[in-house]
């Protein structure tokens, strides 16, 4: 979480006309900032085409990374309008890793069971089964895979094994030379049986799932740190923007299971500018805007599964919160999310009232029907499509609102 100055090396020279901080907190990945500043440099081109603005990243590949932060600027090619966003990763990088489990699969399997039973027990597999399908499908995936690999492993050993002894007796050999046959295809069988097993894992990405709503339930079960101060180290860097007051507005990015640390960062930051503010009349509350995105989140099936009450507090304080504005864009048929629950799922507002806005980001209207047909075949590809340009329509598109020339008031794209 280092920051760095920023260099003038704008397209043009100008000033600029808006000024924009975006802090991004990535997901359950441990790959870190290389992956994500590869995604938003890949799609500068497209963003550029599609909304008729030179879109740049200032700063070379190699310092961008090192920061785990770059600047982009864009300039508007119908109005000459310019836009400066400073763009900031948040990283839990080496909490991911410490759950991550590599290697180790058998437990991985395991935790599959476990999580399916837990969001039986609590009624949440009912509750999610319709408005949440892709979800309640990734949820019972795994197990139901692992069930089938070893009954298919067990099935195809004992055909192998009654198949060769046959030929083998029907062919004279010996009883010894028959079980050495039969153990030989039966090992045989197995390891093409593992090689279409590891295909599967890649293309679906099971472990993945896995690993993420493991960390969900050790997280609520309070089996694993709920890293609470690593979410008011994030606060306090972007407590430290607001009151420098150098930019127009705070953009803060939750994707995925970042989306937590956004919620309880967002509440920590909010304490923050109401203490400094306690004493000022609305009229006078000064500062950036601040706006909080979630992308792809699980936040409901977090509160859901029970046992963090501050969570739910710290959710409830931003949802009800006028200070700032929280956008939900979320997809329902995104399998590492919670699709159409509501984020605020669960939560008691008492006598105050949810101010959440949410939308879907309709892939399949903003993306060419060949890239939809795509994504849709591959769950990973999908969840990380959030963080890519649109192909067409007016819809959601996160370059068009990283970069957009006016305060940020909807998800939606405005021509």
């Amino acid at each position: 979480m280092t920051h760095s100055p920023v260099q003038d090396r704008s397209l043009d020279g100008r000033s600029a006309d808006f000024r924009r901080h975006v802090f991004y907190i990535h997901g359950f990945d441990p790959r870190g900032a290389p992956i994500y500043h590869g995604h938003f440099r890949s799609g500068l081109d497209a963003a550029s085409r599609r909304w008729r603005r030179r879109i740049a990243v200032r700063e070379e590949p190699e310092e961008a990374v090192a920061a785990g932060a770059w600047t982009v600027d864009a300039l508007s090619e119908a109005n000459g309008r310019r836009v400066e966003t400073r763009y900031e990763m948040l990283v839990w990088t080496d909490i991911v890793s410490r759950y991550w489990f590599p290697r180790r699969q058998v437990r991985l399997a395991v935790e599959s069971f476990r999580f399916a039973l837990a969001t039986w027990r609590r009624g949440i597999l009912k509750r999610f089964h319709r408005p949440a399908w892709a979800l309640y499908v990734a949820i019972l995936m795994t197990p139901a895979l692992v069930l089938l690999g070893v009954l298919v492993g067990l099935v195809t050993v004992a055909v192998t094994v009654a198949a060769v002894s046959v030929a083998a007796s029907s062919l004279g050999a010996t009883a010894g030379l028959s079980t050495a046959a039969a153990i030989l295809a039966s090992v045989a069988m197995l390891v093409v049986l593992a090689m279409g097993w590891n295909r599967l894992k890649a293309w679906l990405n099971i472990w993945w799932v896995t690993r993420f709503l493991g960390y969900l339930r050790g997280m609520a079960d309070g089996a694993f740190e709920r890293s609470e101060e690593r979410a008011e180290a994030f606060a306090e860097r972007m407590f430290e923007v607001w009151r420098q007051g150098e930019v127009d507005e705070i953009l803060v990015v939750g994707h995925s299971l970042g989306a937590i640390y956004l919620v309880r960062a967002g509440a920590r930051l909010l304490r923050r500018i109401s203490h400094e503010a306690q004493d000022d009349p609305p009229e006078a509350r000064t500062g950036p805007r601040i706006v909080l995105l979630t992308l792809g989140h699980t936040v409901p099936l977090y509160t859901l599964l029970g046992g963090d009450a501050g969570f739910r507090r710290d959710l409830a304080d931003i949802a009800a919160s006028d200070r700032l504005l929280v956008l939900d864009v979320t997809s329902g048929s995104d399998p590492g999310s919670s699709c159409r629950i509501p984020l605020v799922e669960g939560v008691d507002f008492g006598d105050r009232s949810s101010r959440v806005i949410s939308r879907e980001p309709d892939f399949h209207d903003i993306l060419e029907p060949e890239t939809f047909r795509r994504i849709r075949m591959r769950p990973l590809d999908f969840h990380f499509q959030y963080l890519k340009p649109s192909e067409r329509g007016h819809g959601f598109d996160y370059f068009e609102l990283v970069t957009r020339p006016r305060p940020i008031e909807t998800s939606v794209a405005q021509p």
